[in-house]
């Protein structure tokens, strides 16, 4: 299976479950964004409905890797330029977590000087570069990433190497995820 097909059918399972639940998908605005996801505002002005959009121009990820002097592993690269959504709460064995989205293309600026930042202190910290994608949720320390050399995704604590691999590569572990219902949210039922 292609990683482009293991995402698009978690998308798909995402929307899919959130609608048999009768629960809204709502996201926190951000009003210096047009972010293609943001539909109808909820009852929360904060908050509005959202749905997941295919990157029609993704802002691609060579400008990021040529500053870095880095090739970046090109899973990453593919989980960011492919859908515009909100964050996602899903389970990977029953422990929940977040799987980090962008909402447009100003959330895709800030999501790449994140990834900056993150693998220049790797470098300092001389240890393996590695790429966030998600946090777990029991702690905010707690970060899914993929392992820059060989595409394996796993859990690190902020500042810490990957302890824990959970699955050999990105699409074997969005195969795996599960969608989730988050509680206390705006309007949820």
């Amino acid at each position: 299976m292609m990683l482009s097909t293991a995402f698009d059918r978690l998308m798909t399972d995402y929307v899919d479950f959130y609608r048999q639940h009768g629960a809204d998908l709502l996201v926190e605005i951000n009003p210096d964004w047009q972010a293609p996801i943001y539909q109808q505002p909820a009852a929360d002005a904060d908050y509005c409905h959202w749905q997941p959009h295919i990157q029609q121009q993704p802002r691609g990820f060579d400008d990021l890797a040529a500053a870095l002097e880095q090739p970046l592993h090109p899973s990453v690269a593919e989980l960011y330029t492919r859908w515009y959504a909100a964050d996602l709460a899903l389970s990977w064995d029953q422990q929940p977590l977040w799987l980090i989205q962008v909402h447009g293309p100003e959330d895709s600026e800030r999501m790449q000087a994140n990834l900056a930042g993150h693998v220049l202190m790797k470098r300092r910290l001389r240890q393996p570069i590695t790429l966030f994608i998600g946090v777990a949720e029991e702690s905010d320390d707690l970060l899914i990433t993929v392992d820059n050399e060989s595409g394996a995704v796993g859990l690190e604590y902020v500042g810490k190497p990957q302890h824990q691999v959970l699955a050999a590569n990105l699409t074997e572990f969005l195969a795996h995820l599960r969608p989730r219902l988050v509680e206390n949210q705006p309007g949820m039922a």
